[in-house]
């Protein structure tokens, strides 16, 4: 995603382009894991995002598939020369689904919301340096931070906290979705589908589907098998990566991958018994052999990674990269200097991801090769943001971090992984937002990387790339999982795309 997207003082305009050149019809999209809520404001699962964020929802600015911040809602804005000031252009005729006219005074309640502290958005500390959101007339919103924040307009496209909401349906926000974008929200069947349809209201190029359902599958094979017998058109992305064999070299289907922002890891709770010893953590790291894992789980479509970064930050360190190179001996060396010369039991808990559930047993081997007992247990995905990210209840997990420059969560002395680093991150991070120049911005943000992964807070494994499958003739398709919405806006059955869609990195 864009770095520096507005030099200081500068500005950025946009129009939205035109979409795909045939709308109608219904698309079935499979995927592998339900929303367990439908408001994307109050639960941080990219499940939610996947279906209503861009889709149903739209922001200001939003990123594009390549990354970029584009302007939607807006359509410009402009950086104070000190960087603590954001003024933005609204643009106008734009409807809610529910007919509601979206206005300035709507952007300011939405941002106020987002920026209170007991709004319980789950990105809430991304926006905390927010001072105040006025709008001087009806075609202006300017915001103004308390320090220059250069990851302030990324933060607003990528999060839930960028949203802009019709106060007069927030109400029903976790039963009725209702926002600004090219679909609208129909119906739910728990854990069995979500069904949108097109947004009749829509201010842009009228959808390409006139019903979008997402299909949710607990079994992998039965998904595949769904979209071999037409059942569903499009996979969003293979929840077992190796299962693309079986589509790529058939002329019926397209896939397309292309990089994510998410970081598969075994997360550590830093508090949990043997793991609250540094010496522990790196010996765990030095036990896992990324590149199997990643050709195991990922079929070896991602980067091994050693922090939390991708390949595509704007402080990417590949030299951390190889800093726990697996050596299973120098696991067993740093067990033994720790006082676990016979090792110890933990328990691995598994959300219901394909990455996890495959890579699970592979780490489970090779912890045991090292003198770890790992006990593998298998939950619901509900479970586990209760239990796990909720409550902290575990020991050990694999999850895929999907959150877009994410590393300040290891500045959260509450987050979930309880870092004992917390605290100096956190100072390390604001240090690095505050910079006032991009050079200084990376040369801090890098010192974080080396930090985090100097204390083995976590055993990054892979960046895994997003694996879409689809029928053939489907267009508009987003060519990569660079934000955690699966953007239809431009999908559709044939026709082109324009070259200002296809630069943004739709699919055709």
């Amino acid at each position: 995603m864009a770095f520096a997207l507005a030099a200081l003082g500068s500005v950025v305009g946009g129009s939205q382009p035109s979409g795909a050149a045939s709308s109608g019809g219904t698309l079935v999209i499979g995927s592998a894991v339900a929303p367990p809520s439908l408001d994307p404001t109050s639960n941080a699962s990219a499940a939610i995002d996947e279906v209503f964020d861009y889709n149903v929802y739209q922001h200001l600015v939003e990123l594009d598939p390549k990354g970029a911040v584009i302007p939607v809602l807006a359509t410009s804005y402009k950086v104070s020369s000190d960087g603590l000031q954001y003024t933005f252009t609204i643009r106008q005729g734009v409807s809610f689904s529910n007919g509601d006219p979206m206005t300035a005074a709507d952007v300011v309640y939405s941002l106020n919301r987002a920026v209170n502290p007991k709004s319980g958005y789950p990105y809430q500390s991304l926006v905390a340096d927010v001072s105040s959101v006025t709008s001087p007339d009806p075609s202006t919103v300017v915001v103004t931070l308390t320090h220059p924040d250069n990851q302030f307009l990324y933060n607003l496209a990528a999060y839930s906290n960028g949203m802009v909401l019709d106060p007069a349906a927030v109400a029903s926000i976790a039963t009725n979705p209702v926002g600004t974008g090219p679909y609208m929200y129909q119906s739910q069947i728990s854990n069995y589908d979500v069904v949108l349809v097109a947004n009749p209201k829509y201010w842009g190029p009228k959808p390409g589907m006139s019903t979008v359902t997402f299909r949710y599958f607990s079994s992998p094979t039965t998904m595949d098998s769904a979209l071999q017998s037409g059942q569903i058109q499009v996979i969003d992305n293979l929840d077992n990566s190796q299962d693309v064999s079986q589509f790529k070299n058939n002329s019926s289907f397209k896939v397309i991958h292309g990089p994510t922002e998410g970081k598969i890891d075994l997360t550590l709770n830093n508090t949990a018994g043997p793991l609250k010893k540094l010496k522990v953590r790196q010996a765990v790291t030095y036990a896992l052999d990324k590149n199997a894992i990643l050709k195991t789980a990922g079929a070896g479509y991602g980067t091994v990674i050693g922090s939390d970064q991708v390949p595509g930050d704007p402080w990417y360190t590949p030299s951390v990269n190889n800093a726990y190179r697996y050596n299973p001996k120098k696991a067993r060396e740093l067990l033994a200097q720790a006082g676990y010369r016979h090792g110890f039991s933990m328990t691995l808990t598994l959300p219901p991801y394909g990455y996890a559930t495959t890579a699970g047993p592979l780490i489970q081997a090779e912890l045991a090769a090292v003198g770890i007992k790992v006990t593998i247990k298998n939950i619901a995905w509900a479970l586990w943001i209760s239990k796990v990210f909720t409550d902290h209840n575990y020991q050990m997990t694999i999850i895929d971090q999907v959150e877009a420059r994410d590393i300040a969560e290891y500045g959260d002395c509450s987050y979930y992984f309880n870092y004992a680093g917390c605290k100096q991150v956190n100072a390390m991070v604001n240090a690095a937002t505050a910079a006032t120049t991009t050079s200084g911005e990376i040369a801090k943000f890098r010192a974080v990387v080396r930090k985090i992964s100097a204390d083995a807070a976590n055993g990054w494994l892979y960046n895994p790339d997003q694996l879409t499958v689809a029928q053939k003739n489907i267009v508009g398709l987003p060519g990569s999982g660079l934000t955690e919405s699966f953007n239809l806006s431009y999908v559709s059955y044939g026709g082109p795309l324009s070259k200002q869609v296809m630069a943004e990195g739709f699919a055709s």
